[in-house]
């Protein structure tokens, strides 16, 4: 369907063309003069006869003409609008690496859901990103598409939020006759997607809302986090410490449980400059100061919240910013980067990593869980939960989990330490407003404007029509 925004301008155009021909069919003719003798008796007329005769060059008239209709039609600014098709979607689908081949299969199934229709025809656009975006056109977007890229699996780059804000506005024009568009991010949301100033780009990429569908980070098995057989590993426990001590000898650590009160007793049995010590419940001061040693010459100190719960002989130590109280039942997911998460937390400590420390575990939320710190030659680690709490002994990652947090300090880049967006920033992706925005509102205008195109084909025959004339002016 074609419509006019200014139609008065395709009519003043159509009156004008008719101009041209008026002047090409009215002719002048001055009177012709007779030397007659009996011409002196008569008075001279001085009217010139005017008559209506078929038109002498009529390229020229028709080029004329043209050039007047072009000029109104552009004026009126014409857009094609192709027959209405509801609401189309923009699907932005991450590959990157932080998604597995579960969350892969779980982003092509939503996506193939939002852009097929029932016959499987394309109802959007399709934009693939990581730190590129690839931009499928809806002609392309059809069953055997999905199958393929099932096929291909994930990338391995780092996605970027920023690169899939950006491809909306080119997608969105690409969706012709939509009377609405929508846009939906799939995607796990981690914090390495995330870039300053994503803030600002998000309200001038889109106006309304976009809708969020959240995969799971990508994680592999425990059996990555093994380390060497000849590691040890002593676990400071009044009580308990069974789950802890089964898990880092399914590591392959050397372990030794020992109570709080008899760890000057071990001495001669413990490496004094190496090994990981895993705190489960408060020590003495003694036991502190001497843990506290150990961690100067070269050992990994891991303690759990159960073991500081004031400001005792050590929390000036601790990588931790807040206080020590356990929050019951507000447990949930760690996070130990892209390859590694694990459930079932029991309780949590709401704080924040204190200044020279960082991040090495994360909750679902993006608050910090655990943070690790330098102490000279050792590292000590702070873990906001129980360790043998819950339902975290029993589940697969564990070992794994315990085995990331003993080398803590082995990965001080917090940059490269990737975790779930906080709840604010994925409240920035999203938005405000509606998700479905009506097609006028955007670039596209839902159709295909013809004004320039017209307007340089008025330029093109006034240009003809320039050099017809002067090449058929008559010479003096």
């Amino acid at each position: 369907m074609l419509t006019f925004a200014v139609p008065a301008f395709l009519l003043a155009g159509a009156l004008a063309m008719l101009v041209p021909l008026a002047l090409h069919l009215i002719r002048r003719r001055p009177p012709g003069r007779v030397p007659l003798p009996t011409a002196r008796f008569l008075a001279e007329d001085p009217r010139n006869a005017v008559r209506v005769s078929r038109p002498t060059d009529l390229p020229l008239l028709v080029l004329r003409m043209l050039l007047l209709l072009l000029v109104g039609a552009a004026l009126s600014r014409p857009v094609w609008i192709p027959a209405p098709e509801g609401t189309s979607t923009v699907v932005l689908l991450d590959r990157g690496g932080g998604v597995d081949a579960e969350g892969w299969r779980t982003g092509l199934s939503a996506a193939r859901q939002a852009l097929l229709g029932p016959e499987g025809e394309a109802r959007g656009e399709l934009v693939l990103f990581d730190s590129a975006a690839v931009h499928v056109p809806r002609a392309r977007v059809r069953p055997a598409l999905f199958d393929s890229l099932l096929a291909a699996g994930p990338g391995r780059a780092r996605s970027d939020y920023g690169v899939a804000l950006r491809a909306i506005p080119s997608a969105t024009r690409a969706l012709r006759g939509a009377d609405s568009v929508t846009v939906r991010m799939i995607s796990p949301l981690s914090r390495a997607g995330w870039s300053p100033g994503l803030g600002v780009l998000r309200e001038s990429a889109w106006p309304g809302a976009i809708q969020i569908t959240r995969l799971p980070m990508a994680h592999d098995s425990a059996a990555a986090d093994l380390p060497a057989s000849s590691r040890r590993a002593y676990v400071v426990a009044g009580e308990g410490g069974r789950f802890v001590s089964v898990a880092l000898g399914a590591l392959g650590y050397e372990v030794q449980v020992i109570p709080p009160t008899g760890l000057a007793a071990a001495t001669d049995t413990m490496s004094p400059d190496s090994g990981a010590y895993f705190v489960l419940t408060q020590p003495d001061h003694p036991t502190a100061r001497e843990l506290i040693s150990r961690v100067r010459r070269g050992a990994s100190l891991v303690v759990a919240s159960t073991a500081v719960v004031d400001s005792g002989a050590w929390s000036y130590m601790m990588p931790w910013d807040g206080p020590f109280t356990v929050r019951p039942n507000s447990g949930g997911t760690l996070w130990l980067g892209p390859d590694l998460r694990i459930g079932g937390a029991a309780g949590r400590v709401e704080g924040r990593t204190t200044e020279g420390a960082w991040t090495v575990a994360a909750w679902d939320d993006g608050r910090p869980a655990a943070t690790a710190m330098r102490g000279v030659r050792g590292c000590s680690v702070y873990v906001g939960t129980a360790l043998e709490g819950g339902d975290l002994p029993f589940q697969a990652e564990y070992p794994a989990m315990l085995g990331r947090l003993a080398r803590g300090c082995e990965s001080q880049d917090e940059s490269k330490i990737d975790r779930p967006l906080d709840s604010g920033a994925v409240q920035v992706l999203r938005g405000r407003g509606a998700s479905s925005i009506a097609a006028n509102r955007l670039a596209a205008a839902g159709g295909i404007a013809f004004g320039r195109w017209l307007l340089a084909a008025a330029l093109a025959v006034a240009l003809i029509e320039t050099l017809l004339a002067y090449t058929r002016r008559a010479p003096r």
